[in-house]
């Protein structure tokens, strides 16, 4: 009995052609179902419609941003120079040590603001063992470190006969229409 039902549940987890056919059949159609005409007729107007789109509107080219094929031609390449390998070797050399230089003036930088920032934070922790009112004021922000100052009109004449909507009146409308 127990090899039967091992058979019978294996059954269950194996795909057998005949019997998933006839079970997924009911699931895929819907016999009361009728399919309607009206989309399939929106179907074609829409493939119409896109096949009577009219051309994109090309701009026009401006004849001096296109390149100058005639300086392309091969009388006027220059020949590749042809560098010994001293030469080169000489080059690669230069740039490496540019490179360790421009690297070593970046640390050199990074390190003095280090200091500073660290130089700050110590002078504000003494300022504020000695005094806390100097301290808060220490750290308050300038407002004239950044002067900003903005030229212009700062008002635009009426438009006449504009009549401007009055945002309480939408308000109570809209809270009047939801109940």
């Amino acid at each position: 009995m127990a090899a039967f039902m091992q058979k019978r549940m294996l059954s269950f987890f194996v795909r057998s052609s005949g019997l998933s056919i006839r079970q997924s059949l009911p699931a895929r159609h819907n016999p009361g179902l009728k399919k309607k005409k009206g989309q399939l007729a929106k179907k074609k107007n829409a493939s119409l419609l896109n096949i009577r789109k009219t051309a994109e509107i090309v701009p026009p080219i401006d004849p001096e941003s296109t390149l100058n094929t005639t300086l392309l031609e091969a009388s006027r390449q220059r020949t590749p120079i042809e560098l010994s390998p001293e030469e080169k070797e000489r080059r690669t050399l230069l740039l490496k040590e540019w490179s360790r230089y421009k690297m070593q003036q970046h640390k050199e930088d990074l390190q003095r603001v280090q200091e500073l920032e660290r130089c700050r934070e110590e002078a504000l922790k003494e300022l504020k063992k000695s005094s806390v009112h100097l301290y808060q004021e220490a750290i308050q922000a300038e407002g004239d470190l950044f002067p900003v100052q903005f030229k212009g009109p700062t008002e635009t004449p009426p438009i006449p006969d504009y009549l401007a909507p009055d945002m309480d009146d939408k308000v109570k409308s809209a809270s009047r229409s939801r109940r």
